[in-house]
C-alpha cells in the first residue's frame, strides 16, 4: 500500500518529534550529572552520541554479513 503525501508527511513530522524529545531528554540527563563545565558537558554529549553510533553500526554490521553470507 502506497501512502498518501500527507501520511509520509505526518510521519517525517512525528519521527522529527521524537528526534526532538530524545535529543532534549538526552541533554537534560547530561546538563544534570555533568559538573557543569562545558569540557564535561561536551565531553559526556560526544560519549552518550559514541554510543549510540557504536550501537546502530554493531547491529548494521551484523545485517551486513549475514546478507554477504546468503
Amino acid at each position: 500500500m502506497v501512502k498518501s503525501l500527507e501520511e509520509r508527511e505526518q510521519r517525517e513530522y512525528e519521527r522529527q518529534e521524537i528526534i526532538r524529545k530524545a535529543v532534549g531528554e538526552a541533554d537534560r540527563i547530561i546538563l544534570n550529572g555533568s559538573d557543569g563545565s562545558v569540557e564535561e558537558t561536551d565531553w559526556l554529549t560526544f560519549k552518550v552520541a559514541e554510543k549510540f553510533v557504536e550501537k546502530v553500526g554493531i547491529r548494521l554490521t551484523g545485517k551486513l554479513m549475514r546478507r554477504d553470507m546468503e
